[in-house]
């Protein structure tokens, strides 16, 4: 009986699939383009069909097919023009596609809130930083809103190519005085 448990278990354990957002704290806006965002790890089960479920018919009833056969390496997927009713208690799943019984992640519960609503807050900060004997140069981005995802990747290299200049003009410093002065 135990191992039977545990063999139930371990699959769903062994996923690292997350899905981020929409959460209680990043809701989604009736009419507008919304991010769901997620993370993975090696051997996490792609493609995923995306669905949005509510545990209240009133404001749902039954599951609502956002997208089928999504890569999850993308690790980002906006759904635009959201036509779901304003309401909480929403939730973002990946399912098999195979097996839509199957649930490999489910996200927190969020609102979807009325058309004009901010968006909610999303900020995602890296940072590149690099140092020699005596000096250093950093440098830091921070994005927010939709594109934070796509970003995110790009800004650590953003960050090292805009200081480059003043690394360049540090390590000359240290190397050769003050000669480039």
């Amino acid at each position: 009986m135990r191992l039977a448990l545990l063999a139930l278990l371990l699959p769903s354990a062994a996923l690292a699939l997350n899905i981020t957002g929409p959460s209680t704290t990043r809701y989604w806006i009736q009419f507008e383009s919304n991010t769901i965002q997620w993370t993975v790890n090696t051997g996490d089960p792609s493609p995923v069909n995306v669905i949005v479920t509510n545990p209240d018919p009133k404001i749902l009833n039954g599951d609502f097919f956002i997208a089928e056969n999504v890569p999850i390496a993308a690790e980002t997927f906006t759904v635009t023009n959201v036509t779901l009713i304003q309401g909480d208690g929403y939730v973002v799943s990946f399912v098999n596609p195979a097996n839509q019984a199957q649930v490999y992640a489910t996200s927190s519960p969020f609102q979807v809130k009325p058309p004009g609503t901010p968006p909610a807050p999303t900020a995602v900060s890296t940072a590149a930083t690099g140092s020699g004997s005596g000096g250093t140069a950093t440098g830091s981005s921070t994005a927010s809103g939709a594109s934070a995802s796509a970003t995110k990747k790009s800004n650590a290299v953003l960050g090292v190519v805009m200081n480059f200049p003043a690394l360049l003009y540090t390590c000359s410093i240290l190397a050769f005085g003050n000669f480039l002065l």
